[in-house]
């Protein structure tokens, strides 16, 4: 069995996922926009577009949001 280290966690899609999904609960409106999310993932250490996108893909491959332009709402 392996056992995944820390940084490798903190780097994968589901985490990231896990955190956009967060915040969007937290902020409890409709739409929100990815440059707040993308600041609440800079204070958890996550800094590059790259695990932004890869956390935005994880979670509408999944059905679980949606997004246009530059928003992000969950799914209903």
């Amino acid at each position: 069995m392996m056992v995944a280290n820390s940084n490798s966690v903190k780097s994968s899609a589901m985490y990231i996922g896990y955190l956009i999904l967060k915040e969007l609960k937290e902020k409890n409106s409709e739409k929100v926009s990815i440059y707040d999310v993308s600041k609440v993932l800079k204070k958890k250490g996550i800094s590059s577009s790259r695990q932004l996108v890869l956390g935005l893909s994880f979670l509408y491959s999944v059905d679980i949001v949606e997004f246009e332009e530059a928003n992000v709402w969950i799914k209903k």
